[in-house]
């Protein structure tokens, strides 16, 4: 039993000496690991891919050329692809003149925006000033006949013929042989596009890329074993033998091998990248993705103007291989733990990161050290912050702990039952706030009896809190589930959802340099908060997503913020634009595992949530590793994108952009395709375009490429359209002069026809008004001297009846009262002076009745007496009884229709026209019909005479007398219309129709 325990206890020694050893050879390694990940983490590369599936006319490349004006065209198989970095465009036989074959072996960049392309059966075809043609005979090539393409750095062109080199000459528009005169029979390189070789007396003739190089071959190659021959742009010459083996030529010297041989990158940039060839002389590209070595099988590589390189594969598409913009410490370059949560830095610039479950470890000029619960950590890492002092005070599932001069101690006097500590903050020096799940726990260093929980100015408890700061003007700031509180000379001011808060579930606080607050939340969006003003900005508004765990402002004025979707960006003008009300939405970009996230789920609710270093890299907490992003080298390589106007198509027709686009007037619809050359991030370029003449402002289309118009206005517009690339740098206007003819009766001419009848017309309606007017002003003239010369006629009747009628009876009643009252009268008997008196009393009847007639020719005393309706009417019969012409009559009650003072002359039109007609018309029977009816009078006069002869129907007195004018003019007072109607031998209608009932 004594033995077995002893050996137990040596057991147990020995195996703790072994850990220890193991734990010291553990962090050596570490150490040395934690160094060499760090440099390797930043040459990671990302490559995206495209196929048949993504719009390539097929899988197989054979070449690529980035041309002058930006694009990126892709020879395959089946066709050849223009490429905006969005959308392919192909261009094959059935849908392109000048193209004889789909097969493309080969593609070589030509003088200028030229393509010069080698198809399988021997074709040559060339692109050049936007068309395609395929050269024949007249350009020193029969159909069929080419076995090959190459070029240089210049643009000469050289093809293979009937086993001899030819080239292009631009002054004679054809191919001219330049090697016919050694014999050597050459044929195509194997890689295609490179050039041509040929071999004699064990001596290798290689024409690469327009230059012609001399090599000596051993004689244990010979020449009948030579398969395939290759140069690569190292200068090494690459043999496929017979017997399964590959020779390589490299510095004067031949190697054998039957394996694939590797060889570096010669650009710095890119020194972690190798090539590999086979013995068949097969190329692969081999780059660390996502800490794995990645190879693609390839024909050729080419680098854009961007710096992104592109492969063409054999059978797999295009790719695109960029360097991973984001890069990610986990426990593959050391960290203790993968799940990382709060990242904090200090004043020294070193950069904390709490990891789960392991520990805490510290980065500190390109090292690591990690702490441990061996090293006194009490667990899980909630929280860190530094104090005043420079000591690190750390939460933890555990309890509290505070790191100083690299000793590390767990504070024991805090209460048992304080939750974890989610956020810490100094409140002054000596005072240390505790963020919790329950409130804000102060805790005072040099005196412990302060110790106790924060309360709000009204008593009541804080509620959760997850992240605490000190604002700029001293303020304390903090949030939790329970909305955003802030502390100001000790009050509080409290804001929740119903204020305008985002969400209630807060989980970043960040003050900008302006003093603008903002507010990121778990599911609510993003808040801005400046001079009492909330504005919400949500995944409608643009935001990638609602959650904002933490946010990061770099150099450039940019939002950096974090969600469990991955790290997205957007420009903080923008969002100051869509408060002010310049702008509805912003444009964010956002990163994940493309841009070298291992997990796009970034973590919050423990503070802080990220961290931005003293060299301006932003640090985000995620499910596995910390993600550092430098956003001087995202951004400061971009430069503006290039807008081209693709194509216009005019009521789906499409339009020459050669010339300014015209719209014909009876076309509709014009439709607009446009792009950018950005091939860095080219799925999140942004556009904005107006019609200048039509809009007073840029439209925002976001990611749109085809704009839209409808039923144009005719007149002249310029179509400008703008893009802006993912690091916010935009591009100058590309502009499109657009004519809308109008349609023939909105044309110049016609209208200054139309202007000229126009005026023809107006001047012919002014003649006739004028004419018109004469008439009436001559009517009005002689209606008015006809009217004196009436007045003056009636004026002599009157004086004339009453001199030689009146006056005679007055005179003769005179004398025969002066006869009465003389000596002689006196003289007579009763029975004379009786006749006397009967004779004076029979000549003041007669006086009476004169004067009565007199009376009724100045006013028919009917109208007082009897009313309108019942004048006429009396003034009817008593025409009929004086004349043998039969009269009738329908009249209507019209006694209140009319004025008083105007009633005399509907009276007198119907008195004139009775006195016509008894005088004039030789009619046996006449009627007159009075109607009212709603708001009209309908006056109608009728004979059935001999008609009234057309010259006397004018208004102009004559032969018609001043009958007809007094009866218009009447009319006219009474605002009536005449009608006269009346044929030679049928009688005559006269109507008058009055529009409206007068006022009384």
């Amino acid at each position: 039993m004594g033995y077995n325990h002893g050996s137990r206890i040596i057991r147990t020694i020995s195996r703790r000496l072994r850990e220890q050893a193991l734990r010291y050879v553990l962090r050596c390694l570490f150490a040395f690991i934690i160094f060499g990940s760090l440099a390797s983490a930043e040459n990671q590369f990302r490559s995206t891919q495209w196929t048949a599936d993504s719009g390539l006319p097929q899988n197989i490349i054979r070449g690529i050329v980035q041309t002058p004006d930006g694009y990126l065209w892709v020879a395959t198989l089946n066709g050849v692809a223009r490429f905006d970095g969005v959308r392919f465009t192909v261009f094959d036989k059935s849908n392109t003149p000048g193209i004889a074959a789909n097969r493309f072996a080969a593609m070589v960049h030509g003088v200028g925006g030229d393509l010069w392309l080698y198809t399988e059966n021997g074709n040559i075809t060339r692109y050049h000033n936007h068309e395609f043609h395929t050269l024949g005979s007249s350009e020193g090539i029969t159909p069929d006949s080419a076995h090959g393409i190459t070029a240089d750095n210049q643009g000469n062109i050289w093809i293979l013929r009937d086993q001899k080199i030819f080239k292009w000459s631009d002054g004679s528009g054809r191919f001219d042989p330049v090697t016919n005169s050694d014999g050597i029979q050459y044929i195509g390189l194997n890689w295609d596009g490179t050039g041509f070789w040929g071999a004699r007396d064990q001596t290798l003739y290689c024409f690469f890329h327009g230059k012609l190089a001399t090599y000596t071959i051993p004689g244990r190659f010979p020449l009948p074993d030579i398969k395939k021959v290759a140069v690569g742009n190292d200068g090494a010459v690459w043999l496929d033998l017979s017997d399964g083996h590959f020779a390589r030529l490299l510095d004067d010297k031949w190697l054998v091998s039957s394996e694939p041989v590797q060889r570096p990158s010669l650009q710095q940039t890119r020194t972690s990248w190798k090539f590999s060839v086979d013995n068949h002389l097969d190329r692969t590209l081999l780059f660390p993705s996502e800490e794995v070595e990645r190879g693609i099988r390839y024909n050729t590589i080419v680098e854009d103007d961007e710096h992104n390189v592109w492969v063409g594969s054999e059978g797999q598409g295009l790719y695109r291989i960029q360097p991973q913009t984001i890069h990610v410490y986990s426990v593959r370059q050391g960290l203790a733990g993968a799940n990382i949560y709060p990242v904090y830095q200090d004043s020294h610039g070193d950069i904390w990161v709490g990891t789960w479950p392991a520990g805490l470890t510290r980065f500190h000029d390109g090292t690591a050290k990690t702490y441990t619960e061996r090293d006194g950590l009490p667990g899980l890492v909630t929280a860190l912050a530094e104090d005043s002092s420079g000591n690190l005070w750390i939460g933890t599932h555990s309890g509290l702990a505070v790191l100083s001069q690299g000793r590390m101690r767990k504070l024991n006097d805090l209460p048992r039952n304080l939750a974890v500590t989610q956020t810490i903050l100094e409140k002054e020096p000596g005072v240390i706030m505790l963020g919790t799940p329950n409130g804000i726990y102060e805790y005072f260093l040099n005196d412990k009896r302060k110790n106790s929980w924060l309360k709000s100015s009204q008593g009541s408890s804080i509620g959760d809190v997850r992240v605490m700061i000190r604002a700029r003007d001293g303020d304390i700031w903090f949030a939790g589930y329970s909305g955003l509180t802030r502390i100001h000379n000790g009050e509080f001011t409290r804001w929740t959802e119903h204020d305008g808060l985002p969400s209630n579930n807060v989980r970043s606080i960040y003050e900008d340099t302006q003093g603008v607050f903002w507010i990121g939340t778990y599911d609510g969006g993003l808040g801005r908060f400046s001079e009492g003003r909330w504005t919400r900005y949500t995944q409608k508004t643009g935001l990638f997503d609602n959650g904002v765990f933490q946010t990061l402002e770099d150099s450039q004025g940019n939002l950096w913020m974090s969600s469990n979707r991955g790290i997205y960006r957007v420009s903080k003008q923008q969002l100051n634009d869509v408060a002010a009300g310049k702008r509805r939405d912003v444009i964010t970009v956002s990163y994940g595992r493309a841009d070298g996230m291992l997990n796009v789920e970034c973590n919050g609710g423990l503070w802080p949530a990220g961290a931005k270093d003293k060299d301006g890299r932003l640090w985000f907490p995620t499910q596995e590793g910390v993600a550092v992003v430098e956003p001087e080298s995202v951004l400061g390589s971009q430069g503006s994108p290039r807008v081209v106007i693709e194509s216009v198509d005019v009521d789906q027709t499409p339009a020459n952009l050669g010339k300014p686009v015209t719209v014909a007037s009876d076309q509709k619809n014009l439709e607009i395709r446009y792009t950018a050359l950005s091939f860095t991030r080219p799925e999140q370029v942004a556009f904005r375009y107006m019609m200048d003449g039509l809009d007073s402002d840029w439209q925002d289309v976001e990611y749109r490429r085809t704009a839209y118009f409808s039923h144009l206005p005719p007149g002249s517009y310029t179509f400008r359209v703008m893009a802006t690339n993912s690091a916010g740098v935009w591009s100058e206007s590309q502009d499109l002069p657009i004519r809308v003819l109008p349609p023939f009766y909105r044309t110049p001419w016609f209208i200054a026809l139309i202007a000229g009848v126009l005026l023809a017309v107006i001047y012919i309606f002014w003649r006739f008004k004028l004419d018109q007017l004469k008439e009436i002003q001559a009517a009005q003239k002689a209606f008015s001297q006809q009217m004196i010369a009436s007045q003056e006629g009636e004026r002599r009747r009157i004086s004339a009846e009453l001199h030689d009628s009146l006056g005679q009876r007055l005179i003769i009643i005179k004398n025969h009262a002066l006869f009465l009252l003389g000596k002689k009268g006196r003289q007579q008997s009763d029975g004379e002076r009786l006749q006397t008196l009967e004779e004076i009393n029979s000549e003041a009847s007669l006086a009476i009745d004169e004067t009565r007639t007199i009376s009724y020719n100045l006013r028919p005393f009917q109208l007082d007496r009897l009313g309108l309706s019942k004048a006429i009417e009396a003034l009817i019969r008593s025409a009929s009884r004086a004349t043998e012409i039969h009269f009738s009559t329908d009249i209507d009650d019209i006694d209140q229709s009319f004025p008083e003072d105007l009633r005399i002359n509907i009276y007198r039109i119907v008195q004139e026209a009775v006195n016509n007609i008894i005088k004039h018309s030789g009619a046996s029977e006449a009627k007159i019909r009075i109607e009212k009816s709603g708001g009209r009078i309908l006056l109608s006069i009728a004979d059935n005479g001999k008609g009234i002869p057309a010259e006397q129907k004018s208004s102009v007195p004559g032969k018609g007398g001043f009958g007809l004018v007094g009866i218009r003019e009447r009319a006219a007072v009474l605002r009536g219309l005449v009608k006269i109607q009346s044929r030679t031998g049928s009688g005559t209608v006269l109507t008058i129709v009055f529009d409206s009932i007068l006022p009384k």
